[in-house]
């Protein structure tokens, strides 16, 4: 749960220097992949599954895809379910979330798909599908978040996301770069890439050589908050906190200050009393993302969150519908 590191994104002395002296780590990684990808049981699941997952480490919006995908299937007709590992809770699953969890039993993703839909967390994802397939009748496509480097249990769909600045950053897997397995292997049988946040107008075709569909997508603001007119200090704990800072100043919020703390970081007390002392000595209205939100227990009220949702063209909404009702009647 640490902060990304600058040099899997820059091109200078000092990080080759970096990633010369870790590439060895990344030959082992690499292995252990390999490993686990030829010794893995897959279990075929009675259930359509659809993955949705990324190539690098954190910070893509799967999360907010995933809730997109699920809100289409339901227009659609289909019945998902949300399939996740909870990533940085304490329970091994499965379960069903409910609203007695708290973020540390099953992490702060899980908490916010529950409030959209089912979410079952399962370690074992060939376990989780399992225990859905016992409610097969209130069930029929699940929604599995972050599980493309997952072999437990076999995938009808892979949608593969990628942000539209960050890319696949050096290109080197884990430690030496973000990628979690080498680039051919993790495009493997990917039925789509989905670019997410903020960059270059022509990023879509540095992705053609890969002979997948490539979709853009956007963020939205649901709901235009009080504190627009306000002067801020923004604070998250993100793998990419600048697609959080890039979304407020692109929708005209006025970041005065900003906080940036490790990815899932557990907000503890005096976090957030130093938060609200900073804010109020500086006449400054403080804001954080909903997934950070979920994680402060205390002293909400003197906090905002920027309520988000992830949106497509009308063109490109239409065709993964098609797409979607095609493989999932198959």
């Amino acid at each position: 749960m640490l902060r990304t590191p600058k040099f899997w994104y820059k091109n200078n002395v000092f990080s080759k220097v970096k990633i010369i002296l870790l590439y060895p780590f990344s030959i082992l990684w690499i292995l252990i992949d390999d490993f686990k990808r030829f010794f893995s049981k897959t279990y075929k699941s009675k259930l359509k599954v659809v993955c949705i997952g990324n190539l690098t480490v954190g910070g893509t919006g799967k999360t907010p895809f995933s809730i997109y995908t699920y809100k289409l299937l339901k227009k659609l007709g289909y019945n998902p379910v949300f399939l996740t590992r909870g990533y940085g809770g304490l329970k091994k699953g499965p379960l069903e979330v409910n609203n007695s969890h708290h973020f540390k039993d099953v992490g702060d993703e899980s908490i916010l798909l529950s409030k959209v839909g089912t979410t079952i967390v399962s370690r074992n994802r060939s376990l989780g599908a399992k225990f859905i397939e016992k409610h097969k009748d209130k069930f029929n496509v699940i929604i599995m978040d972050d599980g493309l480097q997952n072999y437990q249990l076999k995938q009808d769909v892979k949608f593969l996301l990628i942000d539209k600045h960050l890319k696949l950053g050096n290109g080197y897997c884990l430690p030496a770069g973000p990628l979690r397995q080498k680039v051919e292997r993790g495009l493997t049988d990917i039925d789509k890439i989905i670019l997410t946040g903020e960059g270059d107008n022509n990023e879509k075709d540095l992705f053609k050589c890969f002979k997948i569909p490539v979709i853009k997508s956007n963020i939205k603001i649901t709901s235009l908050l009080k504190i627009k007119k306000e002067k801020l200090l923004a604070f998250c704990g993100l793998a990419n906190p600048n697609k959080f800072f890039d979304t407020l100043k692109k929708n005209g919020y006025d970041i005065s200050s900003s906080r940036i703390f490790p990815d899932h970081y557990a907000y503890k007390k005096d976090d957030i009393n130093n938060l609200i002392l900073d804010a109020n000595n500086r006449n400054l209205k403080l804001i954080t993302t909903e997934k950070d939100y979920v994680k402060i227990l205390e002293k909400k009220k003197y906090i905002h969150f920027l309520p988000i949702e992830l949106e497509l063209s009308l063109k490109d909404k239409f065709n993964i519908e098609l797409f979607l009702q095609e493989k999932l009647n198959a």
